[in-house]
């Protein structure tokens, strides 16, 4: 099967080509011929790394008038960073046609600017839902000649509380647009769109119906001992360190420390949590997606709607909270019919709420081992020596807390701390040596750039 067979077009065949692609998956064989006829709105159940937005691009593409300078075809998705992704998409593949213009909008960004940009020629458009019904209020956007609404993870956009925009959006749609619903599951709320806005005879696609989780993925787990998952995890990192992947914890906090907690090791990771800013966020997802950093560390809310293509493995560094969640995690791997490991971290008395997934998911997970450092890596001293004391307003304790929150200690791992006038000292193991200098260079205190250094001799000459 070609999509050519499918029924696209040879100006759109010639930019998939261009880039790479020639064979359809399996949701692109079965929603791209149906889109095309345009006459039953599309309930399509799939899970992530199908091939969904090519499915519904292609065919939307290849129906819009580009003569007709009004927007023809809506796109609803969860999140700035997965509309930016079907924005690109519409683009690539609309290179050799006459010119279709798709706008992205989204919150984070000035409005006013957004505003001015559909004041343009705009044949397409990406939104988040919340933008969307900003925009809609303030009369910058017309939806009245839509031929097509496309809602891309129903189900995330659903988990992310933004039912009450889009019945907004679908109720001042005109009567005739035909409606694609895109869900990896079919909650409660997906099926309450479903009912309430599709046409009763819309047709259902479902992709490996019996299976929630891609098949393509290996599910694994390694048992740590208390007190030594950090190590538990560098040891199962270094032994795939040339590969890529993200690493999952349940909130911002835990999601910040990690990051600072793998500062200075051979793996390369930063973090996306909900503390960052906009730039922020999209300076971090710039340096993973160019391969500048190997390893992400994420909330599953940070996480939402980020695509980034070949990642060999997902860690699950918390268990999440759902299992519902993990099929939205390990699918993260094994995209575009690649292969890819999906591996949780657990203490033995976790193995419960494992058991609980696999039945939940009907999948399998084997335990794969894991051998720590040698003993004397964990066990030398060093002393490091700090440039600040109490006359920068330290004590014992406040030294601590600054360790643990900005160089992503514990306050067991920290020994023997002494406070001077201008100088600070404290004890810890080697294996932290690298962590501490990592996350504290840089870094200023009451407009003094902190120092370290592990020559006690010369501390005092050497920090200043």
């Amino acid at each position: 099967m070609t999509f050519s067979d499918l029924g696209i077009i040879p100006d759109i065949l010639q930019a998939l080509e261009g880039n790479k692609i020639s064979v359809p998956t399996h949701i692109q064989v079965k929603a791209i011929p149906h889109i095309l006829k345009n006459n039953t709105d599309l309930v399509a159940v799939a899970q992530t790394g199908t091939g969904k937005t090519a499915a519904f691009c292609l065919p939307i593409l290849q129906q819009i008038d580009p003569h007709f300078e009004k927007i023809q075809a809506l796109v609803l998705v969860p999140t700035r960073e997965l509309g930016q992704q079907v924005a690109r998409e519409f683009f690539l593949y609309s290179k050799y046609l006459q010119r279709v213009f798709t706008e992205a909008v989204y919150g984070g960004v000035a409005i006013d600017e957004q505003i001015q940009k559909l004041k343009r020629k705009t044949h397409v458009v990406v939104a988040t839902p919340g933008r969307l019904v900003d925009l809609i209020s303030r009369k910058a956007i017309d939806l009245s000649y839509l031929k097509f609404v496309v809602l891309d993870e129903a189900d995330e956009m659903m988990n992310m509380g933004f039912k009450s925009e889009i019945d907004n959006v679908l109720r001042i749609c005109p009567g005739n647009v035909n409606k694609m619903l895109f869900t990896a599951t079919l909650s409660a709320d997906v099926q309450h769109i479903i009912s309430d806005y599709l046409h009763p005879d819309f047709v259902e696609i479902r992709i490996n119906a019996t299976e929630f989780v891609n098949q393509n993925i290996d599910h694994q787990y390694v048992v740590y001992k208390q007190g030594e998952k950090v190590d538990y995890l560098k040891a199962w990192l270094l032994k795939h360190k040339h590969q890529r992947g993200m690493i999952f914890c349940r909130t911002k906090t835990a999601a910040k420390r990690l990051a600072k907690q793998l500062a200075g090791f051979e793996v390369l990771a930063d973090a996306l949590h909900g503390n960052l800013n906009q730039e922020m966020r999209d300076k971090v997802m710039r340096g993973f997606k160019k391969e500048r950093i190997n390893l992400l560390v994420a909330t599953d809310i940070a996480a939402r709607g980020i695509d980034v293509k070949n990642l060999d493995y997902v860690i699950h560094y918390h268990l999440p909270e759902k299992s519902l969640h993990y099929t939205h995690r390990s699918g993260r791997t094994a995209r575009a019919g690649k292969s890819g490991v999906s591996i949780c971290m657990i203490k033995q008395d976790d193995l419960s709420e494992l058991n609980q997934i696999e039945a939940d998911l009907k999948i399998s997970f084997t335990e794969v081992g894991v051998k720590l450092a040698a003993a004397n890596e964990y066990t030398n001293p060093v002393v490091i020596y700090m440039n600040m004391g109490f006359g920068q307003g330290f004590t014992k304790n406040s030294l601590v807390d600054f360790l643990i929150e900005e160089a992503g200690l514990s306050a067991s791992d920290i020994k023997d701390v002494t406070v001077e006038d201008n100088r600070s000292y404290f004890e810890v193991q080697a294996k932290f040596e690298k962590q501490i200098f990592m996350n504290l260079k840089g870094y200023k205190l009451a407009h003094r750039n902190v120092k370290l250094t592990l020559d006690g001799i010369n501390s005092k000459r050497n920090i200043y």
